[in-house]
């Protein structure tokens, strides 16, 4: 598949991985990111050979969120058009068929949290750091991601999150439900949950992921 220099993207043995690479920017996500993950993940979503979708980012971050050059319009509004394509992205991965895993290491700021929330699984390394600043940004997180944090955080401890942009580490995330797990090796945790879910039956898979989700985000599209 052909891909931007910033996403890098593979299938082996049953795995599509999607890794975010701008590094210099802690992988803040451009518009022409946006259109990749969505061409990408709309061709692999086709696959019979794909079972299981990893996301990650590289040089130390997950995601530190949206390119703030592109979020804000000339006027100091928030760019619809980029806004528009970032929930497009994001429910891609939400939508994806098959169970998903957000490997998180260093920061996960706004998007970026968006789409870990859209994944199945969230794993971090103990170098993660967890935050939602767009209230001190001028910017309303979009309802679909809010409704995900309030389903894994619970109302009380979300709106804490949200409104004072408070900055979680990993054992924090943990108890609050953001993530699954936290690990000193984050990868090798992720692989293994990957190769699990590559030996399964991929119509099961999909049909249990449904379900799961239907029961978890009954009033959202997932």
């Amino acid at each position: 598949m052909t891909t931007i220099p910033e996403i890098r993207f593979d299938i082996t043995a049953g795995v599509a991985t999607l890794q975010l690479c701008r590094p210099a920017k802690r992988n803040a996500v451009t518009p022409g990111m946006w259109d990749s993950i969505l061409r990408l993940l709309e061709t692999a979503s086709a696959r019979e050979d794909v079972q299981v979708l990893v996301l990650k980012g590289s040089g130390g971050a997950f995601c530190a969120g949206a390119d703030l050059s592109a979020v804000k319009a000339a006027d100091g509004s928030v760019a619809q058009e980029y806004r528009n394509l970032a929930i497009d992205g994001i429910n891609a991965v939400a939508t994806f068929p098959v169970p998903s895993i957000a490997v998180i290491d260093g920061a996960c700021v706004g998007a970026g949290c968006s789409l870990a929330l859209a994944c199945d699984v969230r794993v971090a390394s103990g170098n993660a750091f967890f935050s939602v600043p767009a209230v001190r940004r001028g910017i309303v997180y979009d309802r679909a991601s809010i409704e995900r944090l309030d389903r894994v955080m619970g109302p009380g401890r979300a709106a804490r999150f949200l409104y004072t942009a408070e900055r979680l580490d990993p054992a924090e995330a943990l108890s609050a439900g953001l993530i699954d797990d936290y690990s000193g090796n984050v990868d090798e945790a992720a692989e293994r949950f990957a190769t699990a879910v590559a030996l399964g039956d991929r119509a099961t898979l999909i049909a249990t992921r449904g379900l799961l989700r239907a029961e978890r985000w009954p009033s959202v599209a997932v």
